[in-house]
């Protein structure tokens, strides 16, 4: 009985040598066992190379009924590490009322840019500024002081992932830009500098007490890896920045490219990977320059969460110093500086007056446009300084009244 079965074993392994050895690595059982399962048709289609490993148990030598006295062989067997997922006990949610009570308002790190807790996202061409930004970016919050002549900073203590430079160029940038402050660099060439580990990284920033980590680029720390920019894989960082941020508090900026140059303008399909990173992150900007001249660029802003979508900034840049400067706006907007002006002079207005109005009635008061009224009385209400009500009459849209938060979060 062996004996045939020996036979016929060995013929098989005669015609399918490459099918054969795939099926016994597995470890399918002894013999008899293998001669009774083993398919020919099967073998010739190759299903066995491709699919065997996949699809058969792990048989251990230990439990195997062919395990006896009687038959002790020296097979050897192939062993293949079962993933197991840990099952989940119990989903934790929260109710409306406890949500309400997380709440915290809105934080500028970088007025009317960067808000503590976000993850933002600066699109641009090769070429666009983007890294000479984050520098002046990293050096204004290093040391609190005015970004680009307008925007105010809050001191912070800064990272700045360099991915795209190599140490010698950025010294060579750094030199032209006569940087200063006290920000902390991370090269890809440095010891944990070449991948992006969100667990190390989390680490890192708790055990440095960092509140800014400014990575140029997200998409050469990325595609050095083998993450294809097409594939929804390269979002996923994204998405777990966005929540590292949150979950920190701590404001994340990421650089990253577009899908061609020459451009008068960017959009959200501009942006290089794949299609769905653009919600993955809490704000996101585009960054290009003139077509004309080099020295001028172009902000704007693409959503979703603390910068107005299409608000459009104009900076003037100097080759000489890689500075820049916010020189003007979009049609229908105001300068940041003009806006803060503006929220001064309706604070004091309704605290003075001890009165409620709606942004219309603002409008007219200090006679400024309408939409601008609008827009400051959102942002101050998204920063707690504001409180406001909802009113009906009649069939008409309802509006908010808007008063002074005596006692802000």
């Amino acid at each position: 009985m062996v004996s045939r079965i020996m036979v016929r074993l060995m013929k098989k392994s005669e015609r399918f040598p490459k099918e054969w050895e795939s099926f016994q690595r597995c470890g399918a059982g002894g013999y008899i066992s293998i001669a009774e399962k083993f398919d020919e048709q099967l073998a010739e289609q190759g299903w066995y190379s491709q699919h065997l490993t996949k699809s058969l148990p792990v048989i251990e030598p230990e439990k195997s009924s062919f395990n006896s006295n009687r038959y002790k062989t020296k097979t050897n067997y192939f062993h293949v590490e079962k993933q197991v997922e840990k099952a989940v006990e119990k989903i934790q949610s929260t109710e409306l009322s406890d949500l309400i009570k997380e709440y915290k308002p809105t934080e500028w790190i970088v007025d009317s840019f960067g808000a503590k807790g976000a993850c933002v996202l600066l699109a641009g061409d090769k070429g666009s500024g983007k890294t000479a930004f984050l520098y002046r970016l990293s050096e204004a919050i290093s040391n609190g002081s005015v970004f680009m002549g307008e925007l105010s900073t809050t001191p912070k203590k800064v990272l700045v992932w360099q991915a795209d430079e190599s140490r010698n160029n950025a010294h060579v940038k750094i030199k032209m830009m006569d940087l200063k402050g006290k920000i902390y660099f991370l090269f890809s060439d440095d010891l944990g500098g070449n991948k992006l580990d969100i667990k190390v990284l989390k680490n890192h920033i708790i055990n440095e007490k960092i509140d800014v980590i400014c990575i140029d680029s997200i998409t050469g720390l990325l595609m050095g890896h083998g993450i294809n920019i097409k594939d929804s894989e390269f979002c996923k960082p994204l998405y777990e920045l966005n929540n590292l941020a949150s979950e920190l508090g701590v404001l994340i900026v990421i650089s990253a490219h577009l899908t061609k140059e020459d451009r008068s303008e960017v959009n959200l399909n501009d942006i290089l990977g794949a299609g769905t990173q653009g919600g993955a992150v809490s704000d996101i900007w585009g960054l290009w320059t003139d077509e004309h001249d080099d020295e001028i660029f172009f902000m704007k802003c693409l959503g979703k969460r603390n910068c107005e979508k299409g608000i459009v900034w104009k900076l003037d840049g100097n080759k000489e110093d890689y500075s820049f400067y916010l020189t003007g706006v979009g049609d229908g907007d105001l300068l940041p500086d003009k806006k803060n002006e503006l929220s001064y002079k309706f604070l004091d207005h309704l605290m003075t007056n001890k009165t409620q109005l709606t942004y219309q009635e603002l409008a007219k008061e200090f006679r400024c446009n309408d939409e601008h009224a609008r827009r400051i009385c959102i942002k101050l209400f998204n920063e707690d300084r504001f409180m406001r009500k909802k009113f009906n009459e009649g069939m008409g849209r309802p509006y908010y009244k808007y008063w002074i938060n005596s006692f802000p979060i």
